[in-house]
């Protein structure tokens, strides 16, 4: 693990070395630490040089100065963590607000892309009310009163049921993010919209959701394949964190597309 210095933030960074291999960038979802990624690291190691790191203000991420972010702000983030990890150009890999990055770092610039595998994700999520009051309890409350509702978009009920251990590990992981950076975070999906610029993304792209999944919903992952010219699209029998609810099938459908 290494800190990486951004323009106002100290993130924490893993990079594992793995000499001649394509770089692969591992975005995370709203909320959570680079460990997220841990159920399918081991394979993804094995054929890649992994990145991964913890947005402002998650995990060991301190917020940085601005209570408020973009997409952009947050992108350039990102390619400072290839920059200090000495990547020119890597894969991304991205879940949730992970994603939304990934498409904003593909669409200005792609210079810095190999494909694009867009995960649990959308290229825009209204209301703004609903983020709003969101933040404010963010802010005022912290994040405890949110958890439950979180853990029931983030999985379906079977898997929640069936894997309690799991659900218990998300949870002190959510526990652990800083109020101002879950909140600076948020903000930038509010204020995101993306549904015109990403028809100019250019590689190779990937989109695969979760049937069960209402906040990056099928529909969303279907725009995103009619939007960027050539994306394939899979979706798979889950909720939002369909890297862990169907690893194995995540897992094959990534590496399959990104060494095609």
């Amino acid at each position: 693990m290494k800190m990486v210095t951004t323009e106002d933030a100290q993130l924490r960074v893993e990079h594992s070395l793995r000499p001649g291999a394509p770089a692969l960038l591992l975005l995370n979802p709203l909320g959570s630490t680079l460990e997220i990624w841990d159920d399918v690291f081991p394979a993804l190691s094995e054929r890649y040089e992994v990145v991964r790191y913890d947005f402002r203000g998650h995990g060991e991420s301190t917020a940085g100065s601005k209570t408020e972010l973009t997409i952009e702000q947050l992108a350039r983030d990102a390619l400072a963590v290839l920059d200090a990890c000495g990547i020119a150009r890597a894969h991304l890999c991205g879940l949730s607000i992970g994603g939304m990055t990934a498409m904003q770092i593909a669409t200005l610039w792609p210079d810095r892309v190999l494909k694009i595998a867009l995960c649990s994700t959308t290229p825009y999520m209204p209301s703004r009310d609903t983020w709003n009051a969101r933040i404010e309890i963010i802010r005022t409350q912290g994040i405890a009163p949110l958890i439950d509702a979180i853990l029931q978009r983030w999985l379906t009920t079977p898997y929640r049921m069936a894997h309690p251990d799991k659900v218990d590990w998300i949870r002190a992981m959510l526990l652990i993010v800083k109020p101002e950076g879950y909140a600076a975070c948020a903000a930038a999906i509010r204020d995101m919209d993306q549904r015109q610029s990403i028809k100019t993304i250019t590689a190779k792209t990937l989109a695969i959701g979760g049937t069960q999944d209402t906040g990056a919903t099928p529909a969303d992952h279907a725009l995103i394949a009619a939007s960027i010219p050539g994306a394939q699209l899979v979706m798979l029998e889950a909720a939002h964190l369909l890297h862990i609810e169907r690893q194995a099938e995540f897992t094959d459908t990534l590496l399959q597309f990104l060494a095609a």
